[in-house]
């Protein structure tokens, strides 16, 4: 085995040491499940059948956004605006350059702001009931599966520059995840 290996290229030994990284530290990290929201968090579900005229939630620019009364942050509408999973740089430049309603200015979420629209007394997704954000399921792979309801953060994750946290809407869990793997963005910006 080691006269194989020393007949590999120097640089196929370093990816295949760093791809081992990468697969040994992936779901090794830090997680949690976010807390079910307390009772003085305003209602989703109190306004109209589509969810955009609620106590929680009203629906902006043209119905293309989503402002949160409770934080004042305004989502994209459209959960899966892309429409496929992306590695972490790609979706920083995504953000932004898009234009959403007529506006620019997106990024991507903090941990605490992608957080902060969970319900985790729900699942499939953890969102408030009744909440008006449209294609929060699941995209499938290349192969057809189930890709996740995982999204990505602007949060990096402790001192490692190469990991960022990423929130799973299945049932409110966060974790890290490396930059290079692909999940879904969702675009964020600070109120109008």
């Amino acid at each position: 085995m080691k006269s194989q290996l020393k007949s590999f290229p120097k640089f196929l030994m370093i990816l295949l040491a760093l791809s081992l990284l990468v697969v040994t530290s992936a779901g090794g990290g830090e997680e949690f499940i976010a807390p079910v929201p307390d009772s003085s968090i305003p209602p989703a579900n109190d306004g109209g059948p589509d969810g955009c005229d609620s106590s929680r939630f009203k629906c902006v620019m043209g119905g293309e956004a989503v402002l949160d009364n409770q934080t004042g942050l305004v989502w994209a509408r459209d959960s899966q605006i892309f429409g496929k999973k992306v590695d972490w740089e790609e979706g920083v430049k995504i953000c932004e350059n898009i234009e959403i309603g007529g506006k620019k200015g997106w990024r991507l979420p903090t941990r605490d702001e992608l957080i902060t629209i969970l319900d985790t007394s729900q699942s499939e997704p953890a969102l408030p009931e009744g909440h008006p954000f449209l294609n929060i399921d699941e995209l499938a792979t290349a192969s057809g599966r189930p890709a996740g309801y995982h999204y990505w953060t602007s949060t990096a994750y402790k001192d490692d520059s190469e990991r960022v946290w990423m929130v799973s809407l299945s049932v409110g869990k966060v974790q890290d995840s490396h930059k290079l793997m692909d999940e879904t963005v969702w675009p964020v910006r600070d109120g109008e």
